[in-house]
């Protein structure tokens, strides 16, 4: 599959990561399941994101012609617009409370715009163009200073293109428009130039202009000039072919002391460079630019540059003419990603990793885009081997899905501690069998599977019941020990086991036909998660313990042979359950792209309206048959921590509301007078309680 790459893309400068955490933010939008998460209305099919600030919290992007600026929390604002039908965000600055880029107008007509504020409340401004007074014109930002507050891009009108600089409060701009100001083009042009990036500081802008008789030439503005009164200052970078041939700028480091892109050399080939002020290294005809190579074809560019100016990303063209990302340095030269990373261990078999769109500062992380063998795209992280970490190959999309099912860690806590309550006492004690005396013991076991999330549940537990004040009051208390088992994405798995307690007090007052029973228990588990992703070709595990504590408090009332139909007795019920988890955070082992988790408490309330239909088979024989409806609203899991040395992420959360029906059948067969067996099995509709639950206990009378 051939893919090429060489055109004008739109990247950050800040050096940190970014279209990493970007793809990151967008990936959560479309992973996180609709009954755990919040209403997020996007996602990364439909979402765009092109710019997040250094810090990786806030990120703009472009819907349907519209643009946002969100968080990784899943909270999104919307733009607000110049007075058009479009808008479109191209950067977003350090601190991540200005977003810049361009809408229309009432009139149609592009505008450059500003917008200043965060998800909670956005201001956009119209940055006007260079000729305020012809209608016509339209400007485009493409670049923000960290500060926020000087905003580059072009203006253009009656055939005639110009960069701009736009400053926060200046007064020394054009007529009309004192807050822009041209960047003029190089002598011997033809009044076409336009700025691409911005260096952190806001001294410089790079881009592009006319000079000397050619279209397109490499350039970068000195604004320290202004706005105090002078001018910016226009400096050919050259090109490969000298101080001719066309040459574009795309990046530039946090000083403005190197800018990268691609030229245009004598055979008409694009070549990647990087220029450095004050080199003596490069091309013969410009000692200050150099070629960074090719893997072997004919086209490269240079897209990216670090902080500092040290390493330089991009993509070439190989041998077969298709597009290969590389990663350039001074010591190392051009070296294909696929090979920086397989000569650390890591193979890429299986993918081609056909663009490279940023760095970290220290050159040991690199982002971009890649395909597999069936032409499906994504996006990756490459991280080159160090002290603290293994090299690995993130599959993005794949390894946000790993992230967020590790939070499916809360929910078999959550299952764990309603089993003991709609498993093993989903009826009252005084609605078990009646056997000689005024004690019992019981033992119960009971096995469950819920579908949707495709976790087995298990538990086993002893206790005894005694009944006070003429038999009107019946108390009895359990222990019990439980566990739950689910298979993960790739090989991996969750186990949880742990005890816990159990109490109940029933209370049937004289002469009524009404039930009351609250019964409460507490669990204590241990859990262990093996989250496995792909590492390039490989698939690898990151492995971490915790500890969860829950509870379970629930009030029931049973309206007692409320119908007889012959042998059968019908019983209405409600009940309302309280419920919570505390699970505590945790630090993943090994796998190249370990996390830390961080703890998370989830709270639940429970609703079940239900009839039991309890049929006499035989004197020593009856069957209980049930249905319910039920509804849980609560806290919905949620994923929350860092990969280490990397990224922050925040999956899921918000709130959750299912509503199921829940059906079961259960046998009761006295064996003696002081005996009886019971088992059971419990069907429900996607919900919250397991899709089948079976369960089987023996009662003795002392």
């Amino acid at each position: 599959m051939t893919a090429h790459s060489f055109g004008i893309r739109k990247r950050r400068n800040e050096g940190k990561w970014l279209l990493a955490c970007m793809l990151m933010g967008t990936t959560a939008l479309a992973m996180t399941p609709k009954a755990e998460a919040k209403e997020l209305g996007l996602t990364a099919s439909d979402f765009l994101v092109v710019a997040i600030n250094g810090r990786g919290t806030l990120f703009a992007g472009n819907r349907n012609n519209l643009a946002y600026i969100g968080d990784l929390d899943g909270n999104f604002r919307q733009l607000p617009g110049l007075g058009g039908t479009s808008m479109t965000a191209m950067d977003i600055n350090l601190g991540g409370n200005v977003v810049v880029g361009y809408g229309s107008n009432a009139d149609g007509r592009n505008r450059a715009f500003r917008a200043t504020g965060d998800v909670s409340a956005v201001t956009t401004t119209d940055l006007g163009t260079l000729v305020p007074t012809i209608n016509t014109a339209s400007s485009i930002g493409f670049g923000v200073s960290d500060d926020g507050s000087r905003v580059v891009g072009y203006s253009a009108w009656q055939g005639i293109m110009r960069g701009f600089v736009w400053i926060d409060g200046a007064t020394g701009g054009v007529v009309g428009n004192e807050q822009m100001y041209a960047l003029d083009g190089l002598s011997g042009g033809y009044n076409r130039s336009s700025a691409r990036a911005i260096s952190g500081d806001g001294r410089y802008a790079v881009g592009w202009s006319d000079g000397a008789g050619i279209i397109e030439i490499a350039t970068r503005w000195d604004l320290s000039g202004i706005p105090g009164g002078g001018a910016a200052t226009a400096e050919s970078l050259g090109s490969i072919t000298g101080m001719t041939g066309n040459s574009y700028a795309r990046a530039v480091s946090g000083d403005g002391s190197v800018v990268v892109g691609s030229s245009v050399d004598a055979d008409g080939r694009y070549r990647a460079f990087r220029w450095r002020e004050g080199a003596t290294d490069g091309v013969a005809d410009n000692l200050q630019m150099r070629d960074l190579g090719d893997l072997g074809g004919q086209n490269a560019n240079a897209n990216a540059v670090s902080r500092d100016g040290r390493w330089v990303v991009g993509d070439s063209e190989d041998a077969q003419g298709d597009a290969q990302a590389f990663r350039w340095s001074e010591a190392d030269g051009i070296e294909s990603i696929s090979g920086w990373l397989e000569r650390q261990g890591i193979s890429t078999t299986g993918y081609t990793l056909n663009y490279a769109s940023d760095i970290s500062d220290d050159g040991s992380v690199v982002v971009g885009e890649m395909y597999d063998d069936e032409g499906d795209w994504f996006g990756y992280l490459a991280r080159g081997e160090s002290e603290a970490h293994g090299a690995g190959l993130m599959n993005i999309a794949e390894y946000q899905r790993s992230l967020y099912s590790a939070a499916g860690i809360a929910s078999m806590g959550e299952f764990l501690t309603w089993l003991p309550m709609n498993g093993a006492h989903h009826r009252p004690l005084m609605l078990s069998p009646d056997l000689a005396g005024d004690m019992c013991a019981w033992a119960t076991g009971d096995f469950a599977y819920h579908g949707p999330s495709s976790t087995g549940l298990a538990l086993a537990e002893a206790g005894a019941c005694t009944d006070l004040a003429g038999g009107s009051v019946r108390i009895g208390g359990a222990v019990g020990t439980s566990g739950s088992w689910q298979q993960l994405a790739l090989g991996g798995s969750a186990r949880m086991q742990g005890q816990y307690v159990l109490s109940e007090i029933d209370w049937q007052p004289d002469g009524t036909p009404l039930l009351l029973s609250l019964t409460g228990m507490l669990g204590g588990y241990q859990a262990h998660i093996d989250r496995a992703y792909s590492n390039g070709a490989a698939t690898t595990l990151s492995s971490g313990d915790t500890n969860a504590v829950g509870g379970v408090v629930r009030l029931r009332a049973d309206w007692l042979d409320a119908a007889t139909i012959g042998k059968t007795s019908i019983s209405p019920y409600a009940s309302l359950g309280l419920g919570g988890l505390h699970v505590s955070g945790y630090t993943e082992s090994v796998g190249p792209f370990p996390a830390v988790f961080d703890a998370q408490t989830i709270g639940h309330a429970d609703l079940r309206l239900g009839v039991t239909a309890v049929t006499e088979l035989s004197s020593q024989t009856t069957l209980s048959t049930t249905l319910e409806v039920a509804h849980r609203t609560g806290d919905a899991s949620r994923a929350a921590g860092t990969v280490q040395g990397l990224f922050d992420f925040s999956l899921g959360g918000g709130s959750t509301s299912q509503t199921w029906l829940r059906a079961g059948a259960e046998l009761d067969h006295e064996i003696t007078d002081s005996m009886s067996l019971s088992a059971s099995v419990h069907l429900a509709s996607n919900g919250r309680d397991p899709s089948v639950a079976a369960s089987v206990g023996l009662k003795g009378a002392l």
